[in-house]
Formats: structure tokens, sequence, C-alpha cells
């Protein structure tokens, strides 16, 4: 009888690339599973689209002379105001912003990869904006209205608003 061949020998590396392949494909499952619980939906399919619109606009809230607190609409995303020493300066949403579905203000607009998508990056934005604009010392914080349609449905208005920032 001539001598059986024998088995395959599986050392260390061999070992660690199959651990390594099953945890690759363990995580690949993972984000599949729990795609619907992320805003944007990442590693989920969709069959269709989200039809989604918003329309936002951009507000900044600044302190009377009396303590009072006003809305003042910003038009284009480009307003004026004081900074520390008294100057008047221009200020504008695009000095930070580039993403451009992030800086087109009072116009209706595709929502993109989905309404609670936008309305998490426009919070991000709104956030980086007050954080990067320190010369401006009348802004008290800025707020976005966010009329949304989903999927053509009745528009309803979502306030997001960044932290309070400091000043005078």
């Amino acid at each position: 009888m001539p001598p059986r061949p024998s088995a395959p020998h599986f050392g260390l590396v061999d070992g660690l690339r199959v651990l390594f392949a099953a945890l690759w494909i363990g995580v690949q499952v993972a984000l599949i599973l729990t795609a619907g619980r992320r805003a944007d939906g990442a590693f989920g399919f969709r069959m269709f689209s989200e039809s989604s619109t918003v329309k936002i606009s951009l507000y900044r809230e600044i302190a009377g002379e009396d303590g009072t607190r006003a809305r003042v609409h910003v038009d284009d995303g480009t307003w004026t105001a004081r900074d520390a020493a008294g100057m008047k300066r221009r200020f504008a949403w695009t000095d930070r912003i580039r993403k451009r579905d992030l800086a087109i203000f009072d116009t209706e607009i595709s929502a993109g990869y989905g309404a609670a998508t936008q309305l998490g990056r426009l919070q991000a934005a709104l956030d980086d904006v007050a954080s990067h604009t320190p010369d401006d010392v009348e802004t008290r914080r800025f707020l976005l209205d966010v009329a949304v349609r989903h999927n053509g449905r009745e528009a309803y208005v979502v306030h997001l608003a960044s932290p309070e920032r400091g000043g005078r």
C-alpha cells in the first residue's frame, strides 16, 4: 500500500487569516443589520431613495441693550456684526461651510440622502459656524428653521439651535 499523504498542516499564520476573515465578515453583517439605526442608512439597501426636500432659514439671536433677545433673519448666509473692538465686520456661512447643499437658504432643495441625514449635517454645520466665528461678539447663538417635506407629504418645521456663545 502506498504511503498516505499527510493532512494539511495549519500554522499560526493560517489560523490568524481565518480569524481575520471571520471577524471581517462578522463586522460587515453587523453593519448591514444596524443600518436602519443610522440616520444616513449607511451599509443598508434601499430599493427606492427618499424624495424629501428641505427649506433652510438662518437666523442670528442677538441681545439688545435692555437684555432682551431678538431673532434676526440672515439673508443669503451673510451678515454684519461688531467685533470685540466695536468695528463692523462681514461674516459668511460659507467661510466655514463649503458643502453647497448646506449653504442654500430660503429655497426648497432636495434633502439628498434623506431628511434625517440632512438635519444631522445641518446641526453639525450650525455648531461649527457658532464655534468658529469668535470675532462676532453680537450673536448669542445661531438658529436654523428647516421646513422638511418628507416624500411629498405636508411640510413640518424643525428648529435647530447652536450652543449659547459668550459675549459682552
